[in-house]
């Protein structure tokens, strides 16, 4: 949704600022590109699309980093090492580039942790850019599934794939993964998806849609301690959706 399955609510829209003193000629030489939400069926658009939502679950490694980082337990826990560090190695003011080097050599080893324990995002990307990842839900059933592009220009910005699950005599429309480059979330693209996604579900006739309890950004890889920016990330974005299905 993100990474992030992150919320993309409107707050700016991907137009030309509004100028006093226009000039035709210049916008005629630079015209803005357009913005257009689709069912992508171009092979070389789906495959950007893969990429991205792939490229999103790696991203959540960063996320994760800054969590642990961050946390008030790692904070204080490194403040502790400092200060056993200081106990052992002070006698007078000559120790003190030994205490220095020392405790950089723990701030090392603690990011060396982090990354270790980080590191299970990337191999989770590179499971969600796998082909068997795209495909493997037309196995449980239900309808096709459709992956929906946001393009800028000839920039692919966006991507959602919403897939029809058979449930009893239902099939309800399932949003496996959702995600906006980070330098368009928070301009309206991520809202864009998601009504498309409506609208297919609407045509096809299925309930929903509704976010995937297993989608591409769900997975938490650390300690519940630290999953507190990507449970308030979920809220967000199920939240996201469930405005819009209000509206409608």
């Amino acid at each position: 949704m993100a990474n992030e399955p992150a919320s993309e609510m409107p707050e700016q829209s991907l137009t030309a600022p509004a100028t006093t003193d226009s000039n035709p000629t210049a916008e005629a030489s630079n015209p803005i590109p357009e913005l257009s939400t689709y069912i992508a069926t171009d092979p070389d658009e789906v495959l950007s699309a893969h990429r991205l939502i792939a490229d999103s679950v790696a991203q959540q490694r960063q996320l994760a980093a800054r969590a642990i980082i961050f946390h008030p337990v790692w904070v204080g826990a490194m403040l502790a090492v400092f200060a056993i560090v200081y106990k052992w190695l002070y006698h007078d003011s000559s120790d003190l580039p030994l205490i220095g080097t020392t405790g950089a050599g723990c701030v090392m080893a603690g990011l060396t942790l982090v990354r270790l324990w980080t590191g299970g995002y990337i191999e989770h990307a590179e499971h969600v850019g796998t082909r068997a990842w795209l495909e493997g839900a037309e196995e449980s059933g239900g309808d096709k599934q459709e992956i929906l592009v946001t393009k800028f220009g000839e920039k692919i910005i966006g991507a959602l794939v919403v897939k029809g699950v058979q449930e009893g005599r239902k099939v309800h429309g399932v949003i496996r993964a959702w995600t906006v480059t980070q330098r368009y979330r928070g301009k309206g693209v991520g809202s864009g998806l998601l009504e498309e996604a409506m609208l297919v579900c609407q045509k096809r006739r299925w309930k929903g849609p509704e976010f995937d309890e297993e989608h591409a950004n769900a997975k938490k890889l650390l300690p519940s301690l630290f999953n507190g920016p990507f449970e308030r990330r979920e809220r967000r974005a199920r939240g996201a959706l469930e405005n819009l299905v209000k509206k409608k």
